[in-house]
């Protein structure tokens, strides 16, 4: 298992926003865990670009997103514990247990252990580890793990929050933001947006409505407008 200096060591190295993914997979792939997953409290609202780096499949985070998972993930909402916690403590809610089984076939892990942290400056971020040992491997690791993500947290909450006010933003929207954005532009009310996608008018308002947010924009319109200035938008 990779040792705690060493891997401080990484992340001070870490020069810029897009290392930061393939350094936590190094990482966890040294202490021999499937993925490692970074996330502050600005991730759970759509007013910025989220501060978010996890080494999960693309094909996950893109359903985790597009689907409204954060809403009633309790991994996510760990954010706001003030202790350490391993995923079979939130994972025992029988109307959630599908969460879990689908996030384990998408490669995201069978167990977890989460790490809620608050920063000097006030922030609040969520570490998590996952692997795909067995029940009775996970029982003599986790604690392990715990006391190393633990350690790990404060230098991985530093490293993310520096270099993520020293980058110029960008606007980054999900592909099913676009998608609505997109057919938005082109006249489509939110309900014919919801037919056409196939998805309800509710997630179509959410998607349209963050889409909005995350250019900075006041209403639809003017948010298309930007969209189409930064040239992300085809219409």
């Amino acid at each position: 298992m990779i040792v705690l200096q060493e891997a401080v060591r990484r992340l001070e190295d870490i020069k810029s926003e897009s290392e930061i993914p393939s350094v936590l997979m190094e990482i966890s792939t040294e202490s021999g865990a499937a993925n490692i997953a970074y996330m502050a409290d600005t991730a759970l609202t759509c007013r910025d670009e989220p501060i978010r780096y996890v080494t999960y499949s693309r094909d996950w985070e893109g359903r985790y997103f597009d689907r409204g998972y954060l809403r009633i993930d309790p991994v996510a909402d760990g954010i706001n514990r003030k202790l350490p916690f391993d995923w079979q403590a939130v994972a025992s809610t029988a109307s959630l247990r599908w969460l879990f089984a689908e996030a384990e076939s998408f490669g995201v892990g069978r167990q977890g252990v989460s790490v809620p942290m608050r920063g000097a400056s006030g922030g609040r971020a969520l570490i998590t580890l996952t692997s795909f040992h067995s029940s009775r491997e996970w029982e003599q690791r986790r604690w392990s793990y715990q006391a190393f993500v633990s350690a790990l947290a404060p230098y991985l909450h530093e490293v993310a929050f520096l270099l993520h006010d020293r980058e110029p933003r960008q606007v980054c929207l999900s592909h099913r933001q676009l998608q609505c954005l997109e057919l938005y532009a082109r006249g489509y009310a939110p309900k014919q947006i919801a037919a056409h996608l196939r998805i309800s008018s509710s997630m179509t308002r959410e998607h349209l409505h963050c889409a909005r947010r995350k250019l900075g924009s006041l209403t639809l319109s003017s948010a298309v407008f930007r969209a189409s200035k930064l040239d992300l938008l085809n219409v």
